[in-house]
């Protein structure tokens, strides 16, 4: 009986002390968040965690739970190794050629066990480079074709066919652009428009049988998915168009300190740091195509949000965890390595 006790008291331990660990090292990092004067000395901090975190990348979470974090853990619903690969496709981005030379040089296996849609911005990020092995690049390709063949577009997932998913404009259409397969990018771009609010904000997702959204239309994240998908094919039939539209639309929604909410229809929400870092890309974009001066203020002012968004180790925090599904939004805010990138990103577009 005794042993019994001491069995339970022991995992009683463990799970409280894991929770303890977990929100106290939370809470002392955010202490002097923001403090960053210097802008040079701050983007320094912002890479140098991107090079540490692309050889040991953080979990991001996909459990909303902020207790009892050990049986998550457990049951595998604490993280999610697809979720992973679009982080390490963030700081590849925002990192460069070099880091995906030493990526593929630590990953000989990649796409060799399976291959997933989500994947493929991390397939896009090293084929820009020109690190995508000839072997690695068509077993994307052969993914991609058992639905371009047909015609159709591509889905999230498998077991969905019936959804398609804002998510999966960022992740497929930079590759595909890049590899020629422009017909399948631009069919995946335009049959997304049926969800489109106001022919400019996407939602979350869409039904193909009923031809009805699902989700919201201002998930900041998502809007950033859809962003992503634009601005890596900007040379593609009225992607540049789309871009200035959404451009236009996202100006007057941007919140006093320069952010965007994690909802951006409501100012008075929360920022939420990698929907607005993507939204900073975006402006630049505009700026590029348009050379309206409003955008790089903007873009600035998203920046300088950031910058107040940063903790005093480099790491870009208040970033929304994975979503659980459409209309589940997370309400864990914290650090994502796939946002570490695009912040990274989005400073050099602006130093250029």
């Amino acid at each position: 009986m005794i042993i019994l006790f001491s069995f339970l008291l022991v995992i009683v331990f463990l799970f409280l002390g894991v929770d303890l660990y977990i929100n106290l090292n939370e809470w002392q990092s955010r202490i002097h968040i923001g403090r960053w004067s210097d802008r040079q000395e701050w983007q320094q901090a912002v890479e140098k965690k991107a090079w540490q975190w692309l050889k040991k990348s953080p979990t991001v979470r996909t459990s909303n739970n902020t207790r009892l974090l050990v049986w998550d853990m457990l049951t595998g619903k604490y993280r999610n190794k697809t979720v992973q690969s679009w982080q390490d496709a963030g700081l590849l981005l925002g990192l460069g050629k070099e880091a995906c030379e030493q990526y593929v040089a630590a990953h000989p296996d990649l796409f060799k066990h399976g291959f997933e849609t989500d994947q493929a911005l991390l397939a896009f990020a090293l084929a820009k480079h020109d690190c995508l092995a000839e072997s690695q690049k068509q077993v994307v390709m052969d993914f991609f074709k058992q639905y371009t063949d047909r015609g159709v577009t591509i889905p999230y997932r498998k077991h969905v066919k019936n959804l398609r998913f804002v998510d999966t404009i960022g992740m497929v259409v930079p590759f595909l652009h890049l590899v020629g397969m422009d017909a399948a990018a631009a069919r995946q771009v335009a049959d997304y428009d049926k969800a489109l609010l106001r022919g400019v904000f996407p939602s979350h997702a869409y039904n193909l049988e009923t031809d009805l959204p699902l989700g919201v239309h201002d998930w900041a994240r998502g809007i950033g998915w859809y962003i992503l998908g634009l601005i890596f094919s900007t040379d593609m039939a009225d992607h540049n168009a789309r871009i200035v539209r959404l451009a236009n639309a996202l100006l007057p929604l941007q919140k006093a300190d320069g952010s965007y909410a994690c909802f951006v229809f409501n100012r008075a929400d929360r920022m939420e740091s990698s929907g607005t870092a993507l939204i900073g890309l975006l402006m630049v974009k505009a700026f590029e195509i348009t050379l309206n001066g409003e955008y790089l203020i903007c873009a600035k002012r998203i920046e300088s949000s950031l910058m107040h968004s940063t903790r005093r180790n480099g790491v870009l925090d208040y970033c929304q965890a994975d979503t659980q599904g459409t209309g589940f939004y997370s309400h864990i805010f914290s650090t994502m390595p796939f946002a570490q990138g695009m912040v990274l990103l989005l400073s050099k577009e602006l130093e250029n």
